[in-house]
């Protein structure tokens, strides 16, 4: 699977631009979200062009491909993080590729590095994109609220905030036209969150406050 999707990946395509400035909810506006959680780590995974670095605290970005000003070069499957260690992981755009059992290992891959009390801020695809021309559609799994619901609950997670509709501009010979395009939504692990000291390079716990 992870194969398939290299041969369709086109880097070129997947900008980032539009989801950090038009999108409602996981745009600009995560920043202040997330830096109200005062993080010692924030993941985002899939981080493209990594556009929240610099902006979040103590965030590292990973995508497993070779985006300028990407922290690391690795794929979910292999990168190394410490399970229990991130306070929100962002997976926006990131887990919707394959099948929906691979989705949903994936998601529980992320997931892991979760603290309890921590937050999993997705973005995904969805039904209403299936006429408009798009990067390797067919190899994109297209989430529905159901899965949301059906998906936390097999990984034991809740819905802490969502599900919402993502709007984002199309551009057509008459300007730009918004058309409903992705869902998005916070999982939470259940738990009460913790304060570390973490070392968010390596992301090892070296003292608990």
């Amino acid at each position: 699977m992870k194969e398939q999707l290299a041969n369709h990946f086109e880097p070129e395509k997947w900008k980032g631009h539009a989801a950090f400035q038009h999108y409602k909810y996981t745009g600009k506006n995560l920043i202040e979200e997330v830096n109200a959680l005062d993080p010692d780590l924030v993941i985002d995974a899939g981080c493209g062009h990594n556009r929240f670095k610099g902006h979040i605290k103590n965030l590292i970005g990973f995508d497993s491909e070779p985006f300028p000003f990407v922290d690391i070069v690795d794929s979910i499957e292999n990168v190394k993080f410490r399970e229990g260690s991130a306070d929100a992981v962002l997976a926006l755009g990131s887990l919707q590729f394959g099948d929906r059992e691979f989705v949903k290992q994936q998601t529980a891959k992320v997931a892991s590095w979760l603290k309890p009390g921590g937050f999993l801020i997705m973005r995904t695809m969805n039904d209403w994109l299936k006429d408009t021309p798009y990067p390797f559609w067919d190899h994109q799994y297209k989430w529905t609220k159901e899965d949301v619901e059906d998906i936390g609950a097999e990984l034991g997670l809740d819905i802490h905030k969502g599900i919402f509709t993502e709007w984002v501009p199309e551009k057509t010979p008459d300007g730009p036209k918004w058309k409903s395009t992705r869902l998005a939504w916070w999982w939470q692990k259940p738990g009460i969150r913790q304060k570390f000291e973490i070392d968010t390079v390596s992301c090892h716990v070296n003292e608990r406050m």
